[in-house]
């Protein structure tokens, strides 16, 4: 994945830091029916909430992602590219390695209380309900 090779530093170029602290990413795979031959990677996130691009087609500016990638399959989801992000593919690795942000609630309690948050509405970028 994209983290593995990225420094943690804070002192370099933006491009060049770590998306999440690897040291602390947790790899979990479960066998149960529902989630057969998937991997959930566990992660302490930044950021939460996302703001589109204006060429976007889609209608609204913020989203909030709480995990990347969904094990319901749709191949129409516009989420799927987002895996690209993290040099996975859009395809079968949307499906099977699902990125979870463990701290997901305090991430948006603090950036919604930020006094920086333009106290716009946001949307899902997939499903709330589902990984």
């Amino acid at each position: 994945m994209r983290w593995d090779s990225l420094r943690l530093a804070d002192d370099g170029p933006r491009e060049q830091q770590a998306l999440f602290d690897r040291d602390l990413v947790v790899s979990r795979t479960f066998d149960t029916p529902g989630f057969r031959g998937i991997t959930f990677h566990e992660v302490r996130a930044r950021s939460l909430i996302s703001k589109v691009p204006p060429e976007s087609r889609v209608p609204f500016r913020w989203t909030v992602n709480p995990y990347r990638g969904c094990s319901h399959a749709c191949v129409y989801c516009f989420a799927r590219n987002t895996h690209t992000y993290l040099d996975l593919d859009s395809g079968h690795d949307f499906d099977s390695q699902i990125v979870v942000k463990v701290n997901a609630a305090d991430l948006l309690r603090r950036e919604l209380r930020s006094p920086r948050w333009p106290k716009r509405r946001i949307r899902s970028r997939s499903l709330p309900r589902a990984p």
